[in-house]
C-alpha cells in the first residue's frame, strides 16, 4: 500500500495495537492485502477496529491498493452495487453512505428511516431534510438571485406532492449549497463568470443524472433485498415447522411460531430497507428459544385449552341409548353408564392432556380406557354410573342442582312429568295417583330422563374441571 509497504518499518512498528495478536499484526502487506481481497466491506469493518495499524492499511482515501480492496469487496458480495462511486467520493465513503449508515448524519434519529439524496451526497430523515432545503421557485430569496439566478448551477433533489400537498412535483436545493455557492460567485472576476457558470452547470448536470441513475439502482437493490429477507424468514420459519421429534412428531407449530417476539421483529423489518444482508442473525435459534418460552409459560393455558376440548367432543359423543350402529361403529357414542363421565377427574390423559391433538376421537379413546381400568382397580368410589337413580342423586348433589331427572314408571302415556326425586316419591305416594305407602316406594319404581341427564353433563364437567385446575394454580 502507497506510504505503508513496509509493516516492519520504524513508523508502523511504532504503532501500539491493543487486542490482536502480534503474529497476525505484523504479517507482510501483501498476505494481509490477498486476505481483505475475499472478505465482504462487513468483515472489513471489523478488521479497521482490530489495532491501530489494520485501520490505518484499510483507512487510506488515497492509497490504490486500500481504494481496490473495498471495490473489490463491494462489487464481489454486492449483486446491486456494481456502479462505481461518485466523483470525488472514495470507496469508503461510498460504501458506508449507501450500505452501511442507517441513522440520519444530523441527528442520528432511528426512528425513520432516512433516504439517500445522491444529487447532495446526503443521508437525511425527513424533518432535517425539510429544515435544510429551498424550494424553487417560490421561496428562493432575492439574495440568490444577484448578480445570477445561483440554481441554475446547481443540483437538485425533486420533493413528491405527498411531501408539498401540491399536485405538482417541485425542485429543491440545500440551502447551505446556495449560500457556499453565491459566496463562490462573488468571487469570480466578472471576465471569468460565463466559464465558471458553464463549467457548474456541467458538474450539476452530471451530479443529477448520476442521482437518477443511483436512485434507480437502489430502488432495484432494496425490492432484492426486501425479497431475499422474505425468502429467508419463510425459510427459517418451514426449517422449524419441519422439526420432528424422535417419533416423527412435529415439534413445532406455524400458528404459534408466527406469534413469537423475533418473529414480529424480524417480519416488520421486511418495511425497513435495511442495508447489510442479514439482519437476524441466529434467527432459527432465537425463534426456538422464544417458542419453547412461550410453551413453559402456556403450558398450563394449552392444557386447559385441550381439556376443554376433549370435554366437548366427550359431549358431543354422549348418547342414551345403544344402537346397532354404534355398536359397529369403531367411533361409536358414549353411554351415560360409562365410567369416563363421572371419572374423567382420575384420567392420566385429561390431567396431563397432549400438547397437541392431532385427534381427538383417539385421546378420548385412551381416557374411556384409563377410566374403566381406573374403576376396575377400583382406587376410588366413583360418583356414578349416571344411568342409575343412585348416580343421578349424586350427579345433583355434585352440580348443587335440583333438575328434574326422574319420571315415574307407573304412569302411562306421552305426557308423563319429570320431578326431582323428593317430588317423584311424592307423586308416587299421593292418594290421588298410586296411593303407595312409603315403606313401599323403591327405585324400581322411578326411571330416569335421560335427556335431561345429558343436558346437565356440560355442568358436571365445568366442575370437574375446575377442580383439577385449581390444584395446579
Amino acid at each position: 500500500m502507497e506510504g505503508c509497504n513496509d509493516p516492519h518499518s520504524s513508523s508502523s512498528s511504532t504503532i501500539p495495537f491493543t487486542g490482536a495478536c502480534p503474529t497476525l499484526v505484523h504479517m507482510p502487506v501483501d498476505i494481509f492485502i490477498e486476505i481483505c481481497c475475499h472478505l465482504p466491506y462487513v468483515d472489513l469493518f471489523t478488521m479497521m477496529g482490530v489495532c491501530r495499524q489494520f485501520h490505518y492499511w484499510l483507512h487510506s482515501t488515497t492509497s490504490h491498493i486500500t481504494q481496490g480492496i473495498w471495490r473489490t469487496s463491494r462489487t464481489k458480495f454486492e449483486e446491486h452495487m456494481k456502479l462505481d462511486p461518485p466523483e470525488g467520493m472514495d470507496e469508503i465513503s461510498f460504501i458506508k453512505l449507501s450500505m452501511v449508515e442507517r441513522k440520519c448524519q444530523i441527528c442520528k434519529s432511528d426512528q425513520e428511516i432516512p433516504n439517500i439524496y445522491w444529487a447532495f451526497r446526503v443521508r437525511l430523515c425527513r424533518p432535517c431534510f425539510r429544515r435544510r432545503i429551498t424550494i424553487a421557485p417560490d421561496n428562493i430569496p432575492e439574495w440568490a438571485k444577484t448578480p445570477i439566478d445561483i440554481t441554475l448551477v446547481l443540483p437538485h433533489e425533486h420533493l413528491s406532492s405527498m411531501q408539498t400537498n401540491v399536485n405538482v412535483v417541485k425542485s429543491v436545493y440545500l440551502t447551505s449549497d446556495l449560500v457556499k455557492t453565491l459566496r463562490e460567485c462573488h468571487s469570480v472576476p466578472p471576465e471569468e463568470l460565463g466559464d465558471w457558470i458553464f463549467k457548474k452547470q456541467l458538474i450539476a448536470q452530471g451530479k443529477i443524472e448520476d442521482a437518477a441513475k443511483r436512485g434507480e439502482n437502489d430502488k432495484k437493490r432494496l425490492t432484492w433485498l426486501l425479497n431475499e429477507k422474505q425468502e429467508f424468514l419463510r425459510k427459517t420459519v418451514q426449517k422449524l415447522e419441519d422439526t420432528t421429534d424422535d417419533f416423527g412428531n412435529k415439534i413445532y407449530f406455524n400458528r404459534t411460531i408466527l406469534i413469537q417476539p423475533s418473529y414480529k421483529k424480524a417480519n416488520d423489518s421486511l418495511r425497513i430497507p435495511f442495508m447489510d444482508t442479514d439482519p437476524w442473525p441466529n434467527l432459527y435459534e432465537r425463534l426456538k428459544n422464544d417458542y419453547n418460552d412461550w410453551k413453559k409459560n402456556n403450558l398450563l393455558i394449552v392444557q386447559n385449552q385441550n381439556r376443554r376440548l376433549i370435554i366437548r367432543r366427550i359431549i358431543q359423543l354422549i348418547t342414551s341409548y345403544r344402537r346397532l350402529s354404534d355398536i359397529m361403529d369403531l367411533k361409536s357414542g358414549i353411554f351415560l353408564n360409562e365410567p369416563v363421565l363421572d371419572c374423567l377427574e382420575w384420567c392420566p390423559s385429561f390431567i396431563k392432556p397432549p400438547e397437541v391433538i392431532t385427534d381427538m376421537d383417539d385421546v378420548v379413546r385412551q381416557i374411556r380406557n384409563e377410566a374403566r381400568e381406573y374403576i376396575r382397580n377400583k382406587r376410588h368410589r366413583r360418583y356414578g354410573p349416571f344411568s342409575t337413580i343412585e348416580g343421578c342423586i349424586s350427579l345433583l348433589t355434585q352440580c348443587n342442582e335440583y333438575a328434574r331427572l326422574f319420571k315415574c314408571k307407573l304412569c302411562w302415556g306421552s305426557g308423563r312429568k319429570s320431578y326431582n326425586y323428593t317430588e317423584v316419591t311424592r307423586h308416587l305416594m299421593c292418594q290421588s295417583t298410586h296411593n303407595l305407602y312409603y315403606s313401599d316406594v323403591d327405585d324400581s319404581m322411578i326411571e330416569l330422563d335421560f335427556e335431561r341427564v345429558k343436558k346437565l353433563m356440560p355442568r358436571w364437567f365445568g366442575i370437574v374441571l375446575n377442580r383439577i385446575i385449581k390444584p395446579i394454580k
